[in-house]
């Protein structure tokens, strides 16, 4: 009911017209421009922006002093050049920027009293620009109708001539920009439906777990399902927070931060339980101990590693109470680790996101770094399901099974990366969108894929027969795991409920 509640806020909330961003610049020799905002204009459109420019102390030579726009097409140029000069040189407009005396007025920056006061100088500057634009364009390009990105600067090429710095004083601004008559910028088009789509089958995936989960109740359940429950849960409760962002975004051009955040993290957090769930089960989790083979008796690193990670929610107790075997505190110290470095590259990313959840983003250092775990991780998840099948030990159904198992798995670490590579190849503005369907759609699968795992009968696979997940003491053949050597129990009871942790 709580969630039904807040989808429908998300969608009564009403709509403003415009994104309003706001921030600090300080131009210097050394940095003699800053991006104020970056906004995509849907084709056919134009946009509107309105800003307006406070500083701080009397900005004496205000000669130079301008904003200038610019297009996607002509924002690689502008990047590689090294001038001031020649970047505007590339610019679709140029505004100069004239201020006026406001007086002394309370300093409000960060850092000051509340009785500081400071002399106010502000200048308004409201524009249009069209899509496509009419200005100049980069050499051997046509102008195309379709959603384009345009990025609003203020800079003072005269800084990089003159050693004036000190005469340069702070500025704040508060930009309102509006797309066509549209309050969203144009890369976000589709995205809303995507995120409904994902909360329906993320959700229906959580209930359906759920009732597998009822049913159990007075019986037996294993861990791993509660864990694929979540990870449902998570990415439902990811796409409901992005949902609702929107909707506050759409009535006040800012949004919710904290929403934001959270749909974020709650991505992070399905991502570590699906890359968690697939790494114990390649190393032998739920599956009996007479297939596994001697390799994870060893004392190598890879031994240690996949004897921990085979078994997460035995071996993360085993690290917290400190009494596990030899390999179990690694494996409970992988599995904690996971999602902490989830969660980190989450946080991380919130750092370079200008509105939305960028957390799969190639565009920044935390989203690189997590397309390199994702690779890494399918290198430790491959190891692990070929440890088991060369173990001598597996029935021939079950060895196909891991087969078709490990390309499955693997197929999911190198899906992302994938996907991200490929959206390099895209034109600029239509990789924000690529890359979220993509995700989405790699996400749905792997989830998918758990839930059949877990809830499918014994007749589906030669994993379904032989998987503790399904069985019951008296008919489990490694029912007498207790005695596996790490002196805890394999199980947790709630009531009349068993909850099986091996």
């Amino acid at each position: 009911m709580m969630l039904l509640s807040l989808l429908v806020a998300s969608i009564i909330i009403p709509y403003s017209e415009a994104k309003v961003s706001s921030g600090k610049v300080h131009l210097s020799g050394a940095q003699t421009e800053s991006t104020l905002v970056k906004f995509a204009v849907s084709p056919s459109s134009t946009g509107k922006i309105d800003v307006l420019l406070t500083s701080y102390g009397m900005y004496e030579n205000e000669l130079e002093l301008k904003m200038h726009i610019y297009a996607d097409e002509e924002w690689p140029a502008v990047k590689r050049a090294t001038l001031c000069s020649q970047k505007v040189r590339l610019a679709q407009k140029s505004l100069p920027i004239v201020f006026d005396y406001k007086g002394m007025m309370p300093d409000t920056r960060p850092g000051k009293k509340k009785t500081d006061r400071a002399e106010m100088y502000t200048s308004r500057i409201q524009t249009e620009i069209e899509n496509p634009p009419s200005g100049r364009i980069a050499q051997g390009k046509e102008r195309k109708d379709r959603s384009r990105y345009f990025y609003f600067l203020i800079d003072d090429c005269s800084l990089e001539r003159y050693n004036h710095d000190d005469k340069a004083p702070d500025i704040t601004f508060d930009a309102t920009i509006l797309n066509g008559s549209d309050h969203l910028p144009a890369d976000e088009a589709g995205i809303g439906f995507l995120l409904v789509l994902t909360l329906a089958f993320s959700g229906a995936l959580t209930m359906l777990l759920l009732f597998k989960l009822l049913r159990t109740i007075g019986g037996e359940v294993h861990v791993a399902i509660i864990i694929v429950i979540a990870a449902c849960g998570c990415n439902a409760a990811s796409s409901l927070c992005e949902l609702i962002h929107r909707s506050v975004f759409a009535a006040n051009g800012v949004g919710s931060y904290s929403l934001d955040a959270l749909s974020s993290h709650f991505e992070a957090l399905s991502d570590s339980f699906v890359a968690l769930i697939l790494l114990s089960i390649g190393g032998g989790w739920t599956l009996p101990s007479d297939v596994k083979g001697d390799g994870f008796n060893s004392e190598s690193g890879a031994g240690k590693l996949m004897k921990g990670v085979r078994n997460p929610a035995g071996s993360l107790i085993d690290f917290i109470s400190s009494k596990g075997v030899s390999g179990s505190g690694t494996g409970g110290f992988v599995a904690l680790s996971l999602i902490l470095i989830h969660a980190g590259l989450a946080q991380w990313g919130r750092t370079f996101d200008d509105d939305f959840d960028t957390y799969h983003a190639l565009e920044h250092p935390p989203g690189r770094a997590l397309m390199f775990l994702r690779v890494f991780l399918g290198l430790v998840f491959i190891t692990g399901v070929g440890m088991i099948r060369s173990s001598g030990r597996c029935p021939p159904s079950l060895m196909s099974f891991l087969t078709k198992f490990g390309l499955v798995g693997l197929s999911y670490f190198a899906s992302l990366p994938g996907v991200s590579l490929f959206c390099k190849t895209l034109p600029y503005y239509q990789r924000h969108q690529a890359l979220h369907w993509g995700a989405a759609i790699v996400q749905a699968c792997s989830l998918a894929s758990l839930t059949w795992l877990f809830i499918g009968n014994s007749d589906s696979s030669a994993y379904h027969r032989l998987s503790r997940v399904s069985k019951d003491a008296a008919t489990d053949m490694t029912a007498d795991l207790a005695a596996s050597g790490s002196g805890r129990s394999t199980s947790w009871k709630f009531g009349k409920t068993k909850i099986n942790i091996d």
